[in-house]
């Protein structure tokens, strides 16, 4: 399968699902978007050295990316909701891809039980690197088939910090394929990994969000004060 196919039908299935709504947003921008958070979750691995709990940091940094992700998605589409309720769809994602996908609680144990071993911290990168990139791509499309359903249901993409939003997230995440998500987004992985993105990010890091060049201990965005 062709990298990205998935990601281009997911957002046409948005696009015609919104009647116009999106019209004219170019895929071109969004998939930078993606592109954008899912190196950055793949370089924050690195923190995975860190002694003690430099996998908990990991662990919540790249979960912190998949709400940007959907903040900054929202910018490029135009549509309006809280940060609160992003945050919030955030979780319920996460927790619902980890429920119905183990390949990602099976790479964490196993990430864990790797850090306890000799010579072992970069396999322990590699594999964060992997998993924060595969995070951020599979989030990015599931949110898409999210908006669609919601679109489908209400005629809007009004959505709330409720238990109704839950199912419908729950819902999503089950009726989709995401080993076939995973395996898109692994060559997509792979890809970056061979042109040097991620060398690059790591010798010049720059924010997510807008772009501004990172220096070293940078915990906030100097320019829109984003958490990094």
């Amino acid at each position: 399968m062709d990298v990205k196919v998935l990601l281009v039908s997911a957002f046409k299935e948005l696009e015609k699902k919104a009647k116009g709504s999106i019209k004219g947003t170019e895929l071109e921008k969004v998939a930078e978007v993606i592109n954008q958070f899912a190196i950055y979750a793949a370089v924050a691995s690195a923190t995975a050295l860190v002694p003690g709990i430099g996998s908990i940091i990991t662990v919540i940094a790249q979960t912190g990316l998949v709400w940007g992700t959907y903040l900054k998605i929202n910018k490029e589409l135009g549509i309006s909701m809280k940060d609160e309720v992003l945050k919030f769809i955030a979780s319920a994602m996460i927790t619902n891809m980890a429920t119905n996908l183990g390949v990602y609680l099976v790479l964490y144990l196993g990430v864990t039980v790797i850090t306890t071993l000799p010579f072992a911290g970069l396999l322990t990168v590699s594999l964060y690197a992997a998993v924060g990139y595969i995070l951020i791509y599979a989030s990015a499309i599931l949110y898409f088939k999210l908006l669609c359903e919601v679109m489908g249901a209400k005629g809007n993409f009004d959505l709330d910090e409720s238990d109704d939003t839950k199912q419908i997230i729950q819902n999503v995440v089950k009726k989709t394929n995401l080993k076939e998500i995973v395996k898109e987004a692994k060559d997509s992985f792979d890809e970056k990994k061979k042109s040097g993105e991620f060398d690059a990010a790591m010798k010049n890091p720059k924010c997510p969000y807008c772009g501004e060049k990172i220096k070293e201990g940078q915990k906030f965005c100097s320019k829109y004060g984003n958490p990094l």
